[in-house]
């Protein structure tokens, strides 16, 4: 009898524990991609960490193709330590911007060169 009760708990018990690892929960993608993008704040921003355009550029943060503004070649002049490979110095709102080439990924920002 003992036996038979042992043999039926382990049972149940396996049972049990293979049913919550059989697969994680499923999420409605374009729920939650819509919920993300409902999220503004005061002035009409999303949560994103890009650079709006009506925002200062900050490090961390990524400049679009379109609005990477002019490129800085005489950084120098300007009072900037040269731009490593695959990095290169724009002028974006009035501040001068180290950016990633290839992503446009901020590494830097000054204000002034100075």
């Amino acid at each position: 009898m003992k036996r038979l009760i042992a043999a039926t708990l382990s049972l149940s018990l396996l049972a049990a524990t293979g049913a919550a690892f059989a697969a994680p929960p499923r999420y409605d993608n374009d729920r939650d991609t819509r919920d993300r993008h409902d999220q503004r704040d005061d002035r009409g921003h999303g949560p994103s960490r890009g650079h709006d355009r009506h925002e200062p550029p900050r490090r961390g943060g990524h400049l679009q193709k379109d609005h990477r503004g002019d490129y800085v070649s005489d950084y120098k002049r300007h009072g900037l330590h040269a731009p490593k490979r695959g990095q290169q110095w724009r002028e974006v709102d009035n501040r001068y911007v180290l950016i990633a080439v290839a992503t446009g990924l901020i590494a830097d920002v000054v204000l002034n060169g100075r």
